[in-house]
């Protein structure tokens, strides 16, 4: 693999950081690590208050292919625009402060991608999620190695990785800069999350790979209690990104493909169950007669209405809450995501891009 060139690296790895002290050391050393040695790391830290920046500093001196942007009073697609904007790869990839990669995880996308002219390559996922300490639910979104070489062929087969939770992730891929900086994609556009950047590289993207297995791994930890304060927060962006889904299907012209309409409504399906249940679960401080009232504006939209006839949904605390969503049984719907919160008590039970 050829060395690390300041003016020309192979790839860009964009980091962006905040006070990720206990993590962030791991995911930097997996990048210094990799096999293929051409490569940069654009590290934005997003004003931390803890020793992650101090570290950073650190590690920037002794490697000269580390690059510290300090940023501060910015959120994570902010800072990882920044990070974009410095970049000066061939290719660009993310990895996240609490995540990190095989040794050989860049070496690999680069061979794939440049072997089959690919504008985009990507790996599995692996996530470790945890809940106010306990043990750590564990979920993988993972494919067969397989290449995609027309835009037909990516768009027919694309459901399958989106139900799987490995295509919407900004992460674990390999994009083409120069293809970024055509279409302006931004982090931080219009729908929440990285997943808007994606959603605008897929639009038209010709030619896609995939590696088998999973070589990108994030541990993330999330605190105990109430949700609700966040739950319409995370509501709002979920009918925001189906939206998008919706639109980027129309653009592809498979509106009435069965396979693929099917696969949004089941997802839309599993994280709306997601949102009821952080209005109306367990610690919920939100009162009886304000769950129903946000709840059933949930359930009465077209958007829950569609997916709740045609779902199939994995997770069976969402289907649980499918027949009496299709009967507008507001009352019934809060009952039961109470039930399914107290059982489940943090476990994954959605797509894997729900969290990454």
């Amino acid at each position: 693999m050829p060395h690390y060139t300041p003016t020309s690296p192979t790839v860009s790895v964009l980091m962006a950081v905040h006070d990720a002290e206990a993590s962030v050391r791991r995911a930097v050393e997996s990048v210094q690590n990799q096999t293929l040695r051409n490569l940069e790391l654009v590290v934005v830290d997003a004003g931390s208050a803890d020793g992650s920046a101090r570290w950073l500093e650190s590690a920037a001196e002794r490697d000269m292919r580390v690059q510290l942007v300090r940023a501060g009073g910015c959120n994570r697609q902010e800072a990882l625009d920044l990070a974009l904007e410095r970049a000066a790869g061939t290719y660009v990839t993310v990895v996240d402060a609490d995540a990190w990669i095989a040794p050989s995880f860049v070496a690999d996308l680069v061979e794939l991608a440049e072997a089959r002219s690919l504008e985009l390559a990507m790996g599995g996922l692996s996530l470790a999620l945890s809940v106010g300490g306990a043990r750590p639910s564990e979920v993988d979104a993972e494919a067969e190695g397989v290449v995609f070489p027309t835009q037909h062929d990516f768009r027919a087969g694309a459901w399958q990785l989106f139900a799987s939770g490995q295509l919407l992730p900004a992460s674990g891929k390999l994009f083409r800069r120069d293809r970024l900086s055509d279409l302006g994609a931004r982090f931080s556009a219009p729908v929440a999350g990285d997943h808007a950047l994606v959603i605008e590289y897929l639009r038209d993207v010709e030619r896609v790979g995939v590696l088998p297995g999973a070589s990108y791994h994030v541990a993330r930890s999330l605190e105990a209690g109430p949700r609700d304060a966040a739950a319409l927060e995370g509501y709002r962006r979920l009918e925001a990104e189906h939206e998008a889904l919706l639109g980027l299907y129309r653009h592809w012209g498979l509106e009435g493909d069965a396979a693929s309409m099917e696969m949004l409504q089941s997802r839309y399906v599993e994280l709306l169950a997601r949102c009821v249940e952080a209005v109306c679960g367990w610690g919920s401080r939100t009162s009886a007669p304000d769950q129903r009232r946000i709840v059933g504006k949930m359930i009465e939209t077209d958007h829950a209405q569609l997916a709740a006839s045609v779902a199939r949904p994995r997770d069976n605390g969402a289907r649980s809450l499918i027949a009496p969503i299709r009967s507008h049984n507001v009352a019934l719907v809060c009952v039961q995501a109470r039930l399914v919160s107290l059982l489940r008590r943090g476990a994954v039970g959605v797509p894997v891009d729900a969290f990454v």
